[in-house]
């Protein structure tokens, strides 16, 4: 038996996947003995090629002579190939050739795709591609009526004899490149410009035949982290071009027959402070796997605060933990006695990210109880919370409900923090030892947040 059946976890003997429960598997193959899968682009072009030269799945060599007027030999096979969700919600979409010189009816899913009865050798070279990408959820059946068209072998010595169905199955993996053509790595673009979306990487990289049933849905989280609509998108296909025309941090899903695939991250976050007070036991929302998004900001400030306070994240950086001390004077300050030792310095770090960036905020003449002088130092995160998120009248700034990348974020749920809204909804802030992330929009401990984006400093 030539057939090759592939399975997320392990292949099986045909008979039993016959007999295998509904969604067992997110690839299946049931049917007659004529499928066979690839697995990747290049093997299926192999797979096409091998067959080509005569290795099929189901061979047929019966001679028909035509000077006795023999009409041609007829078979008829069938194979469903099933491409339903498997328990981790995983599935796969499928690319299906068929491979014969001799003419062949066929009808998949009961609509009629080939009509080539009677016809004979060299039917487009032996392959035909079926233009249509198979979706989870259809029945994807095909019927396939062969007729053995070839007359006397020595008339033509390349004559194949047969058919093989070849199947490459791409797991769905939605990925996203962004306006430069970074891919499924912290996306952010500007509003009003375009990221690309498809199924699989592999449709940007090959020709590959698309589906307009694949719809696409973006949802925008609000500052709970939660999505209270969804937007349907008027692109359609298992690759599309989408113009951001709305800031905000968005989620993104394809929609296959009722059934929802997400955009998820490929590699986890790593770069939390193990000794933070907030315990990060279970929390997978930056792990692989896990949802992932793409951040829309407005103005070009939000993206440097975002791109420099990640770079002291990405390299786990030391430099505002609370043991170690701190020089402020380069940024408009004078130093307390002990230079912050000790202190926690979440507000420290937003103070000199935004000075970087160019936003020079409001210091505080402080006392010094132990030398009775005075100094200039950044606003502690309670005076963030209570009175840097004021506007020029003193009013508390409203509570947005769109959250954008490179916002001030602050919290005294639990206690006083202040931090960054990075571009997928969660905190870059100074912990205890790192500067991390581990706080989300939505955090069951941090139930009550302040957010301020910046409209000056540009």
């Amino acid at each position: 038996m030539k057939t090759k059946l592939l399975t997320l976890t392990i292949a099986v003997a045909l008979g039993w996947l016959a007999f295998a429960p509904s969604g067992f598997a997110a690839f299946q193959v049931l049917g007659d003995d004529i499928c066979v899968v690839a697995n990747g682009a290049g093997e299926f072009e192999d797979e096409i090629e091998r067959a080509r030269k005569g290795e099929l799945s189901q061979s047929n060599s019966t001679l028909v002579n035509p000077r006795k007027s023999r009409p041609p030999i007829k078979e008829k096979y069938s194979t469903q190939i099933s491409l339903g969700k498997d328990a981790d919600g995983n599935a796969h979409v499928a690319v299906v050739a068929l491979v014969s010189d001799d003419g062949c009816d066929v009808r998949v899913n009961g609509t009629q795709w080939l009509n080539e009865s009677g016809k004979g050798h060299d039917i487009s070279t032996g392959v035909r591609r079926y233009g249509e990408l198979l979706l989870p959820g259809d029945e994807n059946r095909f019927d396939i009526e062969y007729s053995q068209t070839f007359y006397d072998p020595a008339v033509l010595e390349n004559d194949l004899d047969g058919l093989s169905l070849v199947a490459l199955p791409i797991p769905i993996d939605i990925s996203v490149k962004d306006s430069v053509g970074k891919m499924n790595d912290r996306i952010l673009v500007k509003k009003g410009e375009t990221i690309e979306v498809a199924l699989h990487p592999m449709f940007w990289e090959h020709d590959l035949p698309g589906n307009d049933r694949v719809e696409w849905e973006i949802g925008r989280i609000d500052a709970t982290g939660n999505i209270p609509n969804w937007w349907s998108c008027a692109e359609m296909g298992a690759k599309v071009s989408l113009k951001m025309d709305y800031s905000g941090i968005f989620k993104i899903r394809a929609k296959i027959n009722g059934e929802y695939f997400y955009y998820r991250r490929h590699q986890d976050v790593e770069n939390w402070d193990n000794e933070e007070k907030i315990s990060t036991a279970g929390d997978k929302t930056l792990a692989k796997s896990a949802d992932d998004f793409v951040g829309v900001y407005t103005r070009d400030i939000q993206k440097k605060i975002i791109d420099l306070s990640y770079s002291h994240c990405e390299c786990s950086s030391e430099d505002f933990s609370k043991e170690k001390s701190i020089d402020l004077r380069p940024f408009g300050c004078t130093q307390p006695k002990n230079n912050y030792v000790g202190s926690s310095k979440c507000n420290i770090f937003v103070f000199v990210v935004l000075y970087r960036c160019g936003v020079d905020m409001e210091k505080k003449n402080q006392l010094s109880v132990s030398t009775f002088s005075r100094y200039l130092r950044p606003p502690l995160a309670e005076e963030w919370i209570k009175e840097a998120l004021k506007d020029s009248l003193g009013r508390e700034w409203a509570f947005p409900t769109r959250p954008e990348p490179g916002m001030v974020v602050g919290s005294s749920a639990v206690y006083n923090h202040v931090g960054f809204l990075d571009y997928d909804g969660c905190w870059i802030s100074a912990g205890s030892n790192l500067v991390h992330k581990c706080i989300r929009l939505g955090h069951p401990a941090y139930k009550t947040y302040s957010l301020r984006s910046f409209e000056h400093g540009e």
